[in-house]
């Protein structure tokens, strides 16, 4: 009876489909105890950031983060020269791409492509700072969310603090928020068991994603913000927001409302909120950023064709 041979022929078909699928689960969700390249690993979509890009690299990168996968949506700006020195020194995976609409197809091709390299993928934008108020690491934290296939974030949303100009650091500057209520969550998510993204919460092969708290997120739901929390700074300065605002939408390619988002900006205003500033006050950027930085300064340009 050990001989499968001589078992039934439809015992022998659930036998090997069983096998099938045990081989597909091990493949698509590696044992916790397999190395891979990344704990932590950043996925986010960029148009026009590059005065933004270094602070919340050298942020990230301070709290955990050892990867980020970039998608350059037709930026024009100098990002290039931004990221040189974070890509010499293999924190940063750039791929180009123009397509409109474009955020949910890029977070689509970095599940695809980058599934097996990161524990953890955070998906979020450039103007979002995910971090934990209790620890500089968020390894630690999230070690207790290691059973989950995706955690959701809530998110304190800021105002422009009164800048119309842009100031030169957008933690230190930006530090009036708006009452904390229900607003929406962003995703970290295990990379191998989603299947469908959004741009706020993921769907997965098997399990929800929950809030930090562990319950279901929507509408009705109460936010909380520990042992996570995303600071999202949403207008900058006015400046910048009127920048937004002619860019629309890379998700939708929706236009925005001028009116509105300014009517919006003004009710974001009220409440002080200096959580976030010790943990970025103690963050350096990485040596080997700072090294590749001189490097790639020392070289001299190449001329032009």
């Amino acid at each position: 009876m050990n001989n499968p041979s001589c078992l039934n022929p439809r015992v022998r078909l659930r036998l090997a489909l069983r096998a099938m699928v045990g081989a597909w689960k091990q493949w698509r969700e590696p044992p916790l105890d397999r190395k891979m390249r990344h704990e932590l690993a950043v996925c986010a979509i960029f148009r026009e950031e590059a005065p933004f890009l270094d602070e919340w690299l050298t942020f990230h990168a301070g709290i955990g983060v050892t990867h980020f996968y970039l998608y350059n949506n037709l930026s024009t700006d100098n990002f290039r020269e931004v990221l040189r020195p974070w890509q010499a020194a293999g924190f940063v995976t750039l791929i180009e791409w123009p397509a409109e609409p474009c955020q949910i197809p890029a977070y689509q091709d970095c599940v695809r492509r980058f599934k097996h390299h990161a524990r953890w993928i955070a998906f979020f934008d450039i103007d979002e700072f995910l971090f934990s108020p209790q620890s500089r690491s968020l390894l630690p934290v999230l070690e207790t969310f290691a059973h989950r296939p995706g955690i959701e974030v809530w998110q304190i949303i800021f105002g422009s603090n009164g800048h119309v100009k842009r100031p030169a650091s957008v933690i230190a500057s930006y530090t009036l928020s708006a009452p904390a209520k229900p607003t929406t969550v962003k995703t970290i998510a295990n990379p191998r068991l989603v299947y469908k993204v959004h741009i706020h919460q993921f769907k997965y092969w098997r399990g929800q994603g929950l809030d930090t708290s562990g319950q279901v997120v929507n509408q009705s739901t109460t936010p909380v913000y520990e042992p996570l929390r995303m600071n999202h700074y949403w207008s900058r300065s006015l400046e910048d927001l009127n920048i937004k605002i002619r860019r629309g939408r890379c998700a939708n390619l929706e236009k925005r409302d001028p009116e509105k988002h300014l009517a919006h900006e003004r009710g974001l205003n009220c409440e002080p909120d200096f959580t976030i500033l010790p943990i970025a006050r103690a963050i350096r950027k990485p040596a080997a950023v700072e090294k590749a930085a001189r490097e790639t300064s020392a070289t001299p340009a190449v001329p032009a064709a």
